[in-house]
């Protein structure tokens, strides 16, 4: 099974992306609430939604890049 283990990914890893984790949500719940705040033109979800999808993406490209190993070339 090609499943990742969790004794592959270093502890201080985890750390880092669970500290990264809670700032992109923390993030993506003030957005809201400064848009609504300074009457800003535009919705939230125009800041929400493009963080979101570049985080996971980041977080799936560091994940595995410890399930296959460094690219070569």
């Amino acid at each position: 099974m090609n499943s990742i283990e969790h004794s592959d990914i270093p502890p201080r890893l985890w750390v880092w992306l669970g500290i990264a984790w809670v700032i992109i949500i923390a993030k993506c719940l003030m957005v809201p609430w400064a848009i609504a705040h300074w009457h800003i033109p535009f919705g939230p979800a125009w800041i929400v939604v493009p963080t979101l999808i570049l985080a996971v993406v980041a977080t799936f490209l560091l994940l595995a890049r410890f399930r296959y190993g460094e690219p070569k070339g």
